[in-house]
């Protein structure tokens, strides 16, 4: 089932600020603080940093490389990184501390945003490391493998009511 393989990745914080309470979904990084996501709210809980994903002890040849959580949970739904490491920038700023990382695989996929932050990111790590793929052109017209996922599933509601309809 796929929402359960996403929601073990994630957990719901709790927080509060400016005495209200509120929850999130939270994405841990490897500074112990979280990425956090709801409907009023896009930020982090304590300090900010990258995301590894392992599949297994030791660095497998290939990992996939994106600026967000979510991208990184849309990627999971479409089955496109089986067999992977995962590399979560959670900000494009961070793209030189996941660099040190990256130098330990063979092929790095980077399932980065189709904007100038993307493309810049894109560029800092062909430069610093050898074996860069820019998957982004798998979803060229949208502005993210998040969106890519989304409209695809709008298309596929969309095909099964006029199917229904027919």
């Amino acid at each position: 089932d796929v929402y359960k393989r996403q929601v073990k990745h994630c957990k719901q914080i709790h927080y509060s600020c400016r005495g209200k309470r509120y929850y999130a979904v939270g994405f841990a990084n490897e500074s112990g603080g979280y990425e956090t996501r709801n409907r009023y709210f896009k930020g982090c809980i304590a300090s900010k940093d990258i995301s590894l994903r392992r599949i297994r002890d030791g660095p497998t040849n290939d990992v996939a490389v994106f600026e967000g959580f979510i991208d990184y949970l849309s990627a999971l739904t479409l089955g496109i990184i089986q067999g992977m490491d995962a590399i979560i920038l959670n900000s494009v700023s961070n793209v030189g501390k996941a660099i040190q990382h990256l130098r330990d695989y063979g092929t790095i996929h980077c399932y980065l945003d189709n904007d100038n932050a993307g493309k810049s990111a894109f560029t800092v790590t062909s430069a610093e490391c050898d074996n860069v793929i820019d998957c982004s052109t798998l979803y060229s017209q949208f502005n993210d493998l998040n969106e890519f996922l989304i409209q695809s599933a709008n298309t596929i509601n969309l095909i099964s009511q006029q199917i229904k309809n027919f």
